[in-house]
């Protein structure tokens, strides 16, 4: 029996094999788009291909924060089996989700004394997220209770540097992150914000540069900067533009450093659009120097 169950969000972006293969459960947020309202799964019900496509039809997609009862199911499930329970959930800083599951265990902690819930604010998403969920499926694997993994991914969190840039900036807008002037005019100029993760895990603009070709550039050059060891495998995440991905992936080859390429899914994909493109990595200081 694993030493503990292990609980987090659709939001690491990851496949359906790996929830199953680490026996880790997934509380999935929801898309609405095109009149229909999906739960994250990976993207088997709509594929990430086509979830973009739509978007670049103009069509809009809405989020919503997984539900307590998923995380009273799962907590439950859990409980009922004699296990302790660590939940790393999403950034608070981006969705109520974190505060959903910490309802659950506030609600059912009373009834389970002989139990421990922890649960974790990962201040992360997307590739971010996944970095210290994997860092708590290994700790898990390796005999560490909940209570010490817990610690150490708290410990960790502000080390997991997330580096973005975005190909349409109308999104950012309609998320409240930009003005509609802003976003006018840098489409025509061509301007690409550049944007990290801060210590309270939302999204800031650091920079921005013209033309697409300088924004993949930045992510190497910064990438390469602020990672604290090569030997490490960066996550590279992308909205739909694997040409994109792979090249940046070739830069950071370069110096030898490895990634791994994935497709940043249906709930964060819709707050970026179609184009987007992210490193995710340890490092130092999440703030880009």
């Amino acid at each position: 029996m694993r030493s503990f169950t292990l609980i987090t969000d659709s939001t690491i972006d990851e496949t359906a094999s790996y929830f199953t293969e680490n026996d880790i459960k997934c509380a999935p947020l929801s898309f609405t788009i095109d009149d229909r309202t999906i739960e994250e799964d990976c993207g088997q019900t709509v594929s990430f291909h086509q979830f973009y496509d739509l978007l670049r039809q103009g069509k809009q997609s809405s989020t919503s924060q997984a539900k307590l009862d998923t995380f009273l199911r799962l907590f439950r499930e859990a409980l009922d089996a004699g296990q302790d329970i660590l939940y790393v959930g999403f950034s608070s800083g981006l969705s109520g989700t974190y505060h959903a599951g910490c309802m659950a265990r506030d609600e059912l902690a009373p009834h389970y004394p002989d139990r421990k819930i922890f649960c974790v604010d990962s201040l992360s998403a997307t590739g971010g997220e996944f970095l210290l969920v994997d860092k708590a499926r290994e700790m898990r694997d390796s005999g560490c209770t909940a209570e010490v993994t817990a610690a150490a991914i708290e410990q960790m969190r502000l080390h997991v540097i997330h580096l973005v840039t975005v190909d349409d900036l109308n999104h950012l807008h309609r998320g409240g992150r930009l003005s509609k002037t802003s976003a006018v005019v840098g489409s025509l100029l061509g301007i690409k914000p550049l944007i990290w993760v801060n210590d309270e895990g939302k999204l800031e603009v650091c920079g921005k540069v013209r033309g697409r070709q300088k924004a993949i550039q930045y992510l190497a050059d910064r990438t390469l900067r602020e990672i604290s060891d090569k030997n490490q495998t960066v996550r590279i995440g992308h909205g739909d533009c694997p040409e994109d991905a792979q090249m940046l992936a070739n830069l950071l080859k370069k110096s030898g450093v490895r990634s791994d390429i994935r497709y940043i899914g249906t709930v964060i994909g819709s707050h970026t659009g179609p184009g987007v493109l992210t490193t995710f990595f340890f490092g130092g200081n999440r703030k880009p120097e």
